[in-house]
């Protein structure tokens, strides 16, 4: 899943993300959010290696959708962001679910950010267990359908 297919092809009706909707400049809760869904997938095996963060920081430059919040400035965030979880992985994790949740009543920003979450999880090519995971536990903590996200298959109605 990319930024541009959740925003351009939504699979599912309702699930278009339009960015410069989705997107207030300078609102500062929306960019911690962003940040802290993107540092907790990046890490979402233990560490973050330099590569990984130089994959990721490279993928970033590639979405248009960040130009809003300053491409330069969410990957230097995102960097201080791994840091923190670098010292006290335990506090940096408990302060990124916290930023994340605060973003619940925003659902076109919520899908917004989960979008770019698994941008940010395909950067190494491919979702992995750890990402996947992970990419759930941002959709229980927007409130966010995983469905709207393809991570799990629509329930068919028993009949």
């Amino acid at each position: 899943m990319s930024l541009s297919a959740f925003s351009q092809n939504p699979r599912r009706p309702g699930a278009a993300v339009e960015f410069q909707d989705a997107w207030t400049p300078g609102d500062l809760v929306q960019f911690e959010a962003l940040v802290s869904a993107c540092a907790l997938v990046a890490q979402s095996d233990g560490w973050v290696t330099p590569d990984e963060t130089r994959r990721v920081a490279e993928r970033m430059r590639t979405l248009p959708a960040l130009d809003v919040f300053g491409v330069e400035d969410v990957i230097e965030a995102f960097e201080a962001r791994i840091a923190d979880f670098n010292s006290d992985p335990d506090m940096a994790h408990a302060i990124a679910e916290s930023s994340i949740r605060r973003l619940r009543e925003k659902p076109a920003a919520a899908r917004a950010v989960a979008a770019a979450a698994c941008a940010v999880a395909s950067a190494d090519g491919g979702f992995d267990a750890e990402e996947r995971q992970t990419i759930l536990r941002l959709c229980a903590l927007l409130i966010l359908s995983p469905q709207d996200l393809d991570l799990v298959a629509p329930r068919r109605r028993r009949t």
